[in-house]
């Protein structure tokens, strides 16, 4: 560059290919991430999916006996927690692969001894791979299990049904007592699993130590013999070693990582692999019209959880048109009468039957949409009044759900609200005032698609007095205890 015939040129096309390299591997690296995120986005899009979907089909019987917040805190908590695994495997499995296997290629062709020395030491990096995968495993399970204990608690806690009676019986320091509890229990687990990993990378940092020590004895020992140059062995223990060691120390980390994840996983397939005990037919017949005809055969149904059964050797007949009124004390039997007709659940004996079909070699679609529920606790969700009207049957137009609305003895009460109809409610109704919300049983039943209606209420058979009552045109099935009989008003 400095003779007589040097070029500028020459160093202008250095520092551009130098800049152009930079660029080019600025790209390659966002390409990467690119790929790398939407691959491990897809896959975790997929896993929520099917976990969302296996839950969705379980029986109500699953949910009785399962804790909201669990089953929360495995669809976020432990889906979020794969997402490392999933995102950096795949990438850092090839990239440490190549990386390797290239370096040992390159270090053969230098000089065979000096990297028979170097590859001594690899074993010391897969040896405790085992031992601390299995304790990080152990780890993360129990963490992931108090995560979800938490999870359950606030979601109890903190719900408004929760909060009102925490509030009610003045617990609150309780409550916060017990919470500290839980999360230092979770706090100690946490640390816990953090320090494994610790110990795990000091181990790797003494053993990437160790090894350019062994290359170097060795390597001075061939230099003074005459055996070998001090450039190949400076060039084996401080290029190629790094190169080396590097990925396989990464590859033991990557295990040790995958192995602690299986315990998220194992949650997560725990649920993924539940049978679905309420499912249809592969021939299950759709019910277009149903004329209304409930007939139970017989029927004997335990729930899972009790020994005596709830119904047993129960028969009985409801013609289409025909108001039926189920009394008796709590634990009679009535809500489980009205939960076996649309499937939540089915009998060990005996047989329901609608129009004259088992309700079990029904669709469950079809079955769904002849009958409609109107619940004793009603539930409400954090949407406006026409969503939460419309949610059964959301192609119904205005004078559908406002004739809806006025059946039910609610639209006056709707439309006496600023917003009226995109009135935002929460759960339970607790957006209303105890005296804005309506008092007729009604009032809480959404939209139905279906031309049978099942109903489920207390006295939900008794209009307001003053109100005109309801033509009756599909079957009615209601529920009362003694009381709510004698009192049909109250």
């Amino acid at each position: 560059l400095t003779g007589q015939h040097g070029q500028f040129g020459f160093v202008a096309l250095l520092i551009g290919l130098l800049v152009g390299s930079s660029l080019l591997g600025g790209l390659i690296g966002v390409v990467q991430s690119y790929f790398s995120n939407r691959i491990s986005q897809s896959i975790m899009f997929d896993l929520r999916n099917q976990l969302f979907d296996r839950v969705l089909k379980q029986s109500i019987a699953f949910f009785t006996a399962t804790r909201t917040g669990d089953v929360m805190s495995r669809l976020s908590n432990d889906v979020n927690g794969v997402q490392s695994v999933v995102s950096d495997t795949i990438f850092s499995l090839v990239n440490n692969i190549v990386i390797l296997a290239s370096t040992v290629v390159l270090m053969f062709a230098l000089d065979w001894k000096l990297t028979i020395a170097a590859l001594v030491v690899l074993p010391a990096f897969l040896l405790p791979t085992r031992r601390v995968g299995k304790a990080t495993f152990q780890a993360r399970k129990a963490t992931q299990g108090k995560l979800a204990e938490m999870t359950a608690y606030m979601q109890e806690t903190l719900g408004i049904s929760g909060m009102q009676l925490v509030k009610a019986f003045v617990k609150q320091v309780a409550e916060i007592t017990r919470f500290r509890k839980l999360n230092d229990e979770l706090r100690r687990l946490n640390i816990r699993q953090s320090m494994i990993g610790r110990w795990f990378f000091m181990l790797m940092g003494v053993l990437g130590t160790a090894g350019p020590a062994v290359l170097w004895l060795f390597g001075g020992y061939l230099v003074v013999t005459g055996q070998e140059s001090l450039g190949t062995v400076v060039t084996f223990a401080t290029v190629l070693l790094a190169r080396l060691y590097g990925p396989v120390g990464s590859l033991a980390n990557m295990q040790v990582n995958v192995v602690g994840s299986l315990a998220l996983f194992q949650r997560i397939f725990e649920y993924m692999d539940l049978p679905v005990e309420i499912d249809e037919k592969a021939a299950a017949v759709r019910l277009a019209a149903a004329r209304g005809e409930v007939e139970f055969d017989h029927v004997t149904f335990r729930y899972p959880s009790r020994d005596r059964p709830a119904l047993k050797d129960v028969s009985f007949q409801i013609e289409p048109g025909q108001l039926a009124a189920l009394v008796g004390p709590t634990g009679a039997g009535k809500t489980t009468v009205t939960t076996l007709l649309p499937r939540f659940y089915d009998p060990q004996l005996g047989a329901v039957r609608l129009d004259g079909l088992d309700v079990r070699d029904l669709s469950l679609e079809s079955l769904g949409q002849q009958t409609g529920m109107v619940y004793q606790d009603t539930f409400l969700f954090h949407a406006t009044i026409r969503e939460n009207l419309l949610y059964a049957k959301p192609e119904a137009g205005d004078a559908e759900m406002m004739a809806a609305a006025k059946a039910a003895y609610i639209r006056d009460f709707i439309e006496s609200l600023p917003e009226g109809y995109e009135t935002v409610v929460g759960e339970r109704r607790r957006k209303a005032t105890s005296g804005d919300r309506p008092r007729h049983p009604q009032g809480s039943a959404r939209l139905d698609p279906g031309r049978g209606h099942l109903q489920s209420r207390l006295g939900v058979g008794a209009p307001d007095p003053g109100r005109a009552a309801a033509p009756l045109s599909r079957t009615h099935l209601a529920r009362y205890r003694p009381p709510a009989l004698n009192h049909p008003g109250g």
